[in-house]
């Protein structure tokens, strides 16, 4: 039973998450980025405007972020693409511009070293003058590391590429010296260290592949391009000035799937996990969060981890076969959100780390791990069933409390 304290507390917090507290701009003096996971969105796309992605059923998240003065964006990245793609994707649209994957990479995985396009900066003047906060959810986390770590330490094999190429100059990502650009990253259920879930059902993902590269090839060439878009035109998955629907349909038959190695279902599996990291550092200088999450509960008589009934149905079979014992899984890796493997989202393996309490003062250069959530994958940002919105909205203004903890640290130290 909670104390009067504990009731007055929570009771506090409810009326902070109805009425927001706040005028705008009187909170975190650094704009916060919100990057999306597999299969999700922002907002260039037209679906956020009806269903966003950041609260889903619980309305919009970021929207009532701002009314509490925050400064919230929420950007658009590739919805199956790598982690490298989506980097980079992730830079452009910061900037404006278009995508610039880089001339060795493009090289490497047969696609066009440009992509998607970005009319205007998501935060105008970005820089070491005004430096940034990420929200990663999901792949999300891994997205945001990524760059991080670009923006640091760039990319020497594509300096010396465009250096070899009559007239290229480098992406300014992949020079390197910006380490300062983002101040601190919140990482929400990121399969740090991928997941069991591509694995223990190989079939089913290879499924689900093919099924999106198919729905991508659709919707890029129809008018709903803009209502969700996988954002897959270094590949050719576009429709181009006017080409005719049935050219651009035959055309994108005959290409190729996705190359091995260079999409997001590479990457989130343990194995593309363990190789990600070793390319990405902790850096010294920079905030990191991270808040796992879990959605299971131990079976009787069984090491298994079963789906607690408050999980998202839709959920259920993937969480079932990642919490089955045996083979070559670890019981510390049975615990799921329906998607993601608890331990695989508290840090990267390897990375400085330790647990983390809110309220206490965080350190630079170091994972704060903070305790599981009761959320499954989905209710981390919203969920489809959502039982309640003031939940979702006091998640969140913990969430941004991290970041001001951050701020609040660093203007200490």
């Amino acid at each position: 039973m909670k104390t009067p304290q504990e009731l007055l507390q929570q009771a506090l917090e409810v009326g902070e998450c109805l009425l927001p507290d706040a005028p705008p701009g009187g909170r975190s003096a650094h704009p916060t980025v919100f990057v999306h996971g597999l299969l999700g969105w922002g907002a260039q796309d037209a679906l956020y405007r009806t269903v966003p992605y950041w609260g889903l059923a619980a309305g919009d998240v970021l929207g009532y972020l701002n009314r509490c003065g925050y400064d919230c964006r929420a950007a658009s990245v590739g919805i199956i693409s790598s982690a490298w793609d989506r980097a980079c994707e992730l830079c452009a649209a910061l900037t404006g511009g278009r995508a610039d994957y880089g001339i060795a990479h493009a090289r490497r995985f047969g696609h066009a070293r440009f992509g998607t396009a970005y009319p205007a900066p998501l935060v105008p003047g970005w820089g070491a003058d005004r430096p940034i906060d990420l929200v990663g959810h999901s792949f999300g986390g891994a997205t945001a590391r990524l760059l991080m770590q670009l923006l640091a330490h760039g990319c020497p094999e594509e300096v010396r590429a465009a250096d070899r190429a009559a007239g290229e100059t480098p992406s300014p990502l992949f020079t390197g010296g910006k380490s300062g650009w983002v101040h601190a990253l919140v990482a929400i259920a990121a399969p740090h260290d991928g997941s069991t879930f591509l694995d223990v059902q190989p079939d089913a993902a290879n499924a689900l592949s093919t099924l999106f590269l198919g729905a991508a090839r659709a919707l890029g060439i129809s008018a709903f391009k803009d209502v969700y878009d996988f954002r897959l035109d270094q590949f050719g998955i576009r429709r181009d000035p006017d080409e005719p629907i049935t050219t651009a349909a035959l055309r994108m038959l005959a290409q190729n799937p996705l190359p091995a190695g260079d999409s997001a279902f590479d990457d989130l599996r343990c194995a593309g996990a363990r190789a990600l990291n070793a390319r990405i550092d902790t850096l010294p200088d920079a905030w990191y969060f991270s808040i796992p999450c879990c959605r299971t509960l131990p079976r009787l008589l069984t090491h298994d981890q079963k789906p607690d009934t408050a999980m998202t149905p839709l959920l259920w079979p993937f969480s079932t076969a990642m919490g089955r014992a045996g083979g070559a899984v670890p019981s510390d890796w049975l615990p799921n959100d329906g998607l993601v493997n608890t331990v695989s989202a508290r840090y990267p393996g390897g990375a400085p780390h330790t647990d983390f309490a809110p309220g206490q003062t965080p350190q630079r250069g170091v994972w704060q791990v903070l305790p599981v959530e009761e959320l499954d994958h989905l209710a981390a940002i919203g969920g489809v069933m959502n039982t309640g919105v003031v939940r979702t909205r006091m998640f969140y203004r913990r969430v941004m409390a991290l970041l001001d903890a951050a701020a609040a640290a660093g203007a200490n130290s």
